[in-house]
């Protein structure tokens, strides 16, 4: 039997009240969330803190003989985070721009939000554990550290360590921050059912 012949088939119509089965994806609850300005915003703004990351990491590579872990930390964690950024801004864009009643699209922008997703989540984890691993690198040598003496062993660019050091805190800030008025949106304005 061909799906053609069906009367009124047309893959990029829209779906009729009397056929409509339920979505892959809770489509209305994503895009509260990833598909509003203030996610996009609030992303976009985030990415300053990658491209700080990468450019110090590269610009200070080699000018901390105390831990050279340090520059290469800055530069992963900024090539992550504009992955991250990038991902966030693709997962936004997707939602503002879905097309709820039409079946192809439907399909394709799952399959796009699916593939997204795993990416984003297994970058995060790596990033996750990169960042535990920054603050051990650097968090751990704070006492130890000494800006003065370029040639000594227990030298780092100062420019390099306090920034790495105020990156890590402002990241931590932020992300809690981020929790916070995730929350609070969540709860003042979301669900009115």
């Amino acid at each position: 039997m061909d799906p053609n012949s069906f009367e009124g088939y047309n893959e990029t119509a829209p779906l009729r009240n009397g056929s409509r089965t339920s979505a892959y994806l809770p489509v209305d609850t994503a895009s509260r969330t990833f598909g509003t300005s203030y996610f996009l915003i609030s992303t976009l703004l985030a990415s300053i803190i990658p491209l700080i990351e990468l450019g110090i990491g590269l610009h200070y590579k080699g000018q901390c003989p105390i831990d050279q872990r340090i520059p290469t930390y800055m530069i992963v964690a900024g090539v992550c985070g504009l992955v991250l950024v990038g991902l966030s801004i693709f997962l936004a864009v997707t939602f503002m721009c879905f097309i709820p009643d039409s079946t192809a699209l439907t399909l394709v922008a799952s399959c796009g939000v699916c593939l997204n997703v795993f990416a984003t989540l297994v970058v995060s984890i790596f990033v996750f554990i990169w960042f535990i691993l920054g603050c051990i690198w650097v968090f751990g040598i704070r006492k130890e550290v000494q800006f003065i003496i370029p040639l000594a062993p227990n030298y780092c660019n100062p420019v390099l360590y306090k920034w790495t050091f105020a990156l890590l805190v402002l990241t931590i800030v932020w992300a809690f921050l981020q929790c916070c008025v995730s929350c609070i949106r969540q709860c003042c304005f979301g669900r009115s059912d």
